[in-house]
């Protein structure tokens, strides 16, 4: 199968890429005329396919860019944008420095709430919200994940509907298998994952996902990630262990088994306008 590189959207200034406009009776103008899309997926040397993910968008976690950029790698960062400058989470600036640096910046509805239960108004509301925000500041959103990896079929429409291209879960990749993720994925708005990692899960086990993956057929692995730190949390992995990780897939990006790529990259497709919600 062939996919297509997307293109990175380069940052030319707040509102110079889109514009929106409300009219009285609630139409939305867009223009996207600045951003290159790319309507196929990526291309990928290697059988495997890795992507490197970050939830929640806290504070810590602009402590992976130095070492993203020493092993010439990126990330997806799935950030709610009603958190984004407080004090425990990424400011706008951030953002754009990893934007700026090659990073994806994704969405994961406003306020991080569980969307399974509530209402499609309501999911709307979070899911398209949160995806207008990141537009306006010029960051070309096509990735979604699930908070609590919590969804069903209607969630998967909101998601569609919203004009994001993907939708990920926490779960449904194991070390028993399945081992990955097809591409293109069977289901674009569920992709699969292994467990999120934990503070005790050890470095050989997020190997082992890759190697797993490598000796039955390839595929994609989503790895994902929260804080990016020593003590703060179950959910965390350590500056050195996280090096460590990247040490591992440096050598089989150079051994030519694996590729690293973000969700936008795997999945391709263009950026769709905004929705009202």
């Amino acid at each position: 199968m062939r996919r297509a590189a997307q293109p990175r959207a380069r940052r030319v200034g707040r509102g110079s890429r889109i514009r929106l406009a409300l009219t009285a009776i609630g139409t939305l103008t867009v223009f996207l005329s600045s951003w290159a899309v790319s309507t196929a997926p990526a291309a990928a040397a290697a059988s495997t396919v890795v992507t490197i993910g970050f939830d929640d968008g806290t504070v810590d976690q602009l402590g992976a860019l130095p070492i993203l950029q020493a092993h010439g790698m990126t990330a997806t960062f799935f950030v709610n944008s009603g958190s984004i400058g407080d004090p425990e989470h990424l400011s706008w600036a951030d953002l754009h420095t990893l934007f700026g640096a090659g990073n994806e910046i994704a969405g994961h509805t406003v306020n991080h709430v569980n969307l399974a239960p509530l209402t499609t108004a309501e999911a709307r509301q979070e899911v398209c919200t949160d995806r207008n925000n990141l537009l306006v500041e010029g960051f070309p959103a096509t990735s979604f994940a699930y908070p609590f990896g919590s969804f069903d079929s209607d969630t998967e429409q909101v998601v569609r509907d919203c004009g994001y291209n993907s939708g990920r879960g926490v779960a449904g990749i194991s070390k028993t298998g399945p081992f990955a993720e097809t591409i293109p994925p069977l289901d674009p708005y569920a992709t699969r994952t292994p467990p999120n990692p934990k503070k005790s899960t050890k470095l050989s086990t997020l190997e082992l996902y890759v190697l797993n993956a490598e000796a039955n057929g390839g595929g994609w692995v989503q790895f994902v990630f929260h804080r990016l730190c020593e003590q703060c949390g179950p959910y965390a992995i350590t500056p050195a262990k996280f090096t460590a990780f990247l040490d591992f897939l440096q050598g089989e990006v150079a051994g030519g088994r694996v590729t690293v790529q973000t969700t936008a990259q795997v999945i391709g497709g263009p950026v769709q306008p905004p929705v009202v919600p």
